[in-house]
């Protein structure tokens, strides 16, 4: 039971579920888990070390770099039956529901990870959708709902300045639904989510702030989505 309950203790912090989520979907050095989840580098090795003793992370050598990779088949596990016993309906967090009350700028757009999230990461994965740019990919695991890019969304997307070919060489998932934090609703994750959000900052439509997750809107991400330098069309035929 005492080693029971080390290993619940483990799990039992966001950062370090924050982590092996971001170790699930690929390898990754303490640089690359810094600048994707924007923790401080004391921190993470901390928590890094925390996991290794427990025994669901393990670290390889590439290099002159330390790579960090986990246990998949456990962690998973665990993950999934932590899942089922969630509530069925997910619930904002305290935090959550001040930002959603304020209607706060963090709330309308912020990065996760390296992706778009908030109001508007939202509203980007279901014009997606809408757009037939991504469909699902029932291939995939069911514990997440993956996604793939259409022909079409591979060209429009290629067309508005994303790197479609290094996200897709990336050693990660291309594309997941993230749970948004404050919407309860999925925004786009993956190496694609990061590929669209440099994009986006290249082309002035978002600019990053140091030091916070928000991120400042300089024009809407629609005239992003509707914006062509191909004469793109919708999946309907129809000019955006």
């Amino acid at each position: 039971m005492q080693q029971l309950v080390q290993l619940v203790q483990t799990f039992a912090d966001e950062s370090r579920l924050r982590i092996l989520t971001l170790l699930l979907d690929s390898d990754a050095t303490v640089s690359d888990i810094v600048t994707r989840l924007g923790l401080p580098q004391p921190r993470v090795s901390t928590h890094l070390a925390q996991l290794r003793k427990a025994g669901v992370v393990s670290v390889g050598t590439a290099g002159r770099q330390r790579v960090y990779r986990v246990d998949a088949a456990r962690v998973k596990a665990v993950l999934d039956a932590l899942q089922t016993l969630a509530p069925t309906t997910p619930r904002r967090s305290p935090q959550a529901i001040r930002e959603v009350r304020r209607n706060t700028a963090m709330r309308q757009a912020r990065t996760c990870y390296d992706h778009l999230a908030g109001i508007v990461g939202v509203q980007l994965l279901d014009a997606m959708l809408r757009r037939a740019w991504l469909e699902h990919d029932e291939s995939q695991e069911k514990t997440r709902r993956f996604y793939r890019l259409t022909p079409h969304g591979t060209q429009a997307l290629g067309d508005r300045g994303v790197d479609v070919v290094r996200a897709q060489k990336a050693r990660r998932r291309l594309a997941f639904g993230c749970l948004d934090w404050t919407e309860r609703r999925e925004h786009l994750g993956g190496a694609l989510g990061t590929a669209i959000l440099e994009a986006m900052v290249a082309a002035g439509i978002i600019q990053r702030q140091p030091h916070t997750r928000t991120v400042v809107l300089l024009k809407p991400v629609m005239d992003w989505l509707d914006a062509s330098s191909s004469g793109d069309a919708d999946a309907s035929g129809d000019s955006r």
